[in-house]
This record gives structure tokens, sequence and C-alpha cells, in this order.
């Protein structure tokens, strides 16, 4: 069956794709729910979470005037394939009397028919003194299967041996090197990172920077996985089933399906793509999908005869041969993607669309041969005999 080439909302392709997962929370205690994994396998490990309740944390820092597509911790590692156990820690709860509230955890994770080993559980805090806090329940966490703690918080002296596992990420002090730094010894590993606040990790509040938690946050999840045994899944799959509704089914609701609840794709040159579910979804219906024209591995090919808005936006047909090659950054949460970062050269497009000149004038009279590639980029990419490297360098010595 041919591929559609418009939106179609009847078609069986944009009707029929699953749900996203919609596990419902679990009321464990006055302070504890319990989020199943929110990946489409719907089991994995068990996650203890302890973070400040959000009256209690912004009580001490400003919240967020600018909400990001960065989701809350319990929402994140749920979607990462972790059945999540999470603690809102009250005012005053903060020096570490909560104790009831782990005991509660760790019971409703073991007897909950989504996490999928009960031996052996994670825990991870975040607030300003998490590595203080860790050693103190050390015992009770022991006892209650716990195998490995992360500790998030501005740690001035962390502790320099832990019976487990224990990962700190932490706020580099003023008077450190600028530069990130990670050192690890019996047991403790601590990530400092400069240019940070007291909860850069938190998406919630104002002192929340995207950089340094993305960082940590993979640092986290390797962490994780490596002392809970998963979970784990098969990133070329993924991959290959989001491009296969994308390329080849043409099937919007099908490609939003294989994503997050608030995913983003940004194609870097041309600034096109879309910034949460909504948004998208209309730059793939509208924009996208229907005119992506084809793709291996490597590059992008098409034959401009129509409008291509996220590649030439307000361009008219040139029937041009486009041969592009592209980089694409994939996230990947879980058993979905979360975002693109799209790249090629935009010069070699223009070139190859006959907008931008081979030559352009200067003002001793003398022109300038312009070293932008074109198709011939892409098919040394594809071919390493099909071409010769250094063609502009030697051409530009010979005429000097």
């Amino acid at each position: 069956m041919p591929a559609p080439t418009h939106y179609d909302p009847n078609s069986a392709n944009e009707r029929h794709a699953p749900a996203l997962p919609a596990a419902a929370q679990v009321r464990v205690s006055r302070h504890t729910i319990l989020q199943p994994p929110l990946s489409r396998r719907g089991t994995g490990p068990g996650l203890i979470i302890v973070q400040h309740a959000l009256d209690v944390l912004t009580a001490a820092v400003k919240a967020t005037d600018s909400p990001s597509l960065d989701p809350e911790p319990v929402q994140k590692w749920a979607e990462e394939g972790f059945a999540v156990a999470a603690i809102a820690l009250p005012q005053g709860a903060e020096k570490g009397d909560f104790g009831d509230e782990i005991i509660a955890a760790a019971t409703a994770l073991k007897v909950h028919n989504s996490v999928t080993n009960k031996e052996k559980l994670g825990f991870v805090i975040y607030t300003v003194d998490s590595s203080e806090l860790i050693v103190g329940l050390l015992p009770e966490l022991k006892r209650r299967g716990v195998a490995c703690f992360l500790g998030y918080g501005s740690v001035s002296k962390p502790p320099q041996e832990c019976e487990l596992p224990l990962y700190i990420h932490m706020a580099k002090e003023n008077s450190a090197p600028s530069s990130p730094a990670v050192s690890s010894k019996s047991n403790v590993t601590v990530a400092t990172y400069p240019d940070v606040r007291d909860f850069f990790f938190d998406p919630r509040v104002a002192t929340y920077n995207a950089a340094a938690s993305a960082i940590a946050h993979t640092k986290s999840l390797v962490f994780l996985r490596k002392h809970l045994d998963g979970p784990h899944f098969d990133l070329e799959a993924i991959w290959e089933e989001h491009t296969y509704w994308e390329f080849e089914r043409r099937s919007v609701a099908q490609t939003m399906a294989t994503m997050v609840a608030e995913p983003y794709v940004n194609h870097v040159p041309t600034m096109t793509g879309g910034m949460g579910r909504e948004k998208l979804t209309a730059f793939y219906r509208d924009h996208f999908i229907f005119w992506a024209g084809s793709r291996n591995e490597f590059i992008f090919s098409c034959t401009h005869t129509s409008h291509i808005p996220w590649l030439l936006p307000n361009v008219p047909p040139t029937n041009a041969k486009l041969l592009i090659p592209m980089v694409a950054i994939i996230n990947i949460r879980g058993d979905r993607l979360y975002h693109e970062h799209i790249w090629w050269d935009q010069a070699g497009v223009l070139r190859q669309a006959g907008i931008l000149p081979t030559h352009v004038d200067r003002e001793d009279g003398s022109r300038l041969k312009l070293p932008v590639a074109g198709a011939e980029a892409a098919k040394l990419l594809a071919d390493e005999r099909d071409g010769t490297s250094n063609a502009m360098i030697i051409d530009a010595s010979e005429r000097q």
C-alpha cells in the first residue's frame, strides 16, 4: 500500500494509534504515592523518590515563571521505565523524620505487580542536604532492600565512604574551578556542576538549569541501570519504529505514539519543529510528515517540486534534486522518544536549490568562490570513493 500524501484523520493509520501509557497513581500514605511505569512495557525496577512538597519548595526557592518540557521527577523516572514510590516531604520532615513513609513506600513497591525485582530497590533524594540524610537513613534503607542511592543537592562535605553505591549531584562552590568534575572513591561518586544554584535539578523552580539537569539525569540513569539491572530497552528498535511511521507509513498519530507525553523536535538550521505534544503534532501534520521526502541512514533526498516548509520555508518549488547529509541527536526516555535535534548544512541546500551562488564579488573586483559543497558532499559521505577530499583547499591554493 502506497504511503498517504496528505493528512486524513479518518484513515486507519490515524485512528488506530495506541494511546499514551497512563497507569494511574496509587495513594500509599498521607505523603506517598506510587506511580507505575509510564513506559509501553509497563513494568520495571522499583524506585523510592524523596522530594520537597511543592509548597515547601517554593517557600524557599522562587517558583519558575517559564515552565519546561522537562517533567517533574516522578513522571520523568516513570517514563524511564521505573515504578516510582514518591514521598513529598512536608514542612519539617527534611530533617530526616520520615522513616514511616520510607517503610510504606518500600512495602508498596514490593507488592506491586509492575515491579520486576522485589529484592533490589533504588533510592533518590532531592534536597540540599541529601547525602547527610542518606547516611542517617542507611540502616533502614538497607533493611527495606535498597541497593543504591542517588542524592541531588548542594552538599559542601559529601561522605568519604558508603556501604552501598552512592552517587551525589551537587552545585559547585563559587571558589572551585569552573569545569564540571566527577570524583569516585569507596563506593561514593560525586559530580559537581559549575555556575548553578540550589535545586538546579528541579524544573518547578526558577533556579532550574536545563543543561546541568540533563547531564545529571543521564549519569543517574546509567548508575541506576547498573545497580538495579535495568530497565534496558532496544534503542535501535525504538528509533526504527519512529522513522517507520514518520517516513514510510506517514502517520501523524502513530509517529506521536512513539514519543513521550511532552516531546519536542528542533530542526536547527531552520528553527522548525514543535515544542510539546500539541505543537509537535501540528508541525508533523501541517509541515513535515507529508513533505518529508525519503531518507537512508545518513542522507535525505527529494526533488523540490512542492513547498517544503521545514527545509526551505517560503521558498517556492525549484524542481532541483536535493541530496542532504543529516545528523540527528536523539534523546530516548524509556521506550519512547523525548526529543530530536536535527542538523544539516543549509548552505549546501541553498546551493543545490540554485539560490546560493557559487561565487560572490569582492570589493577589489575579484570573485570569491564560496567554500560550500552541494550534492557532492552527500555522495562522498555515502561512498568514500565517490569524490575528492580537500578539493576546496587545492582549488584555493592553485589560484593564489
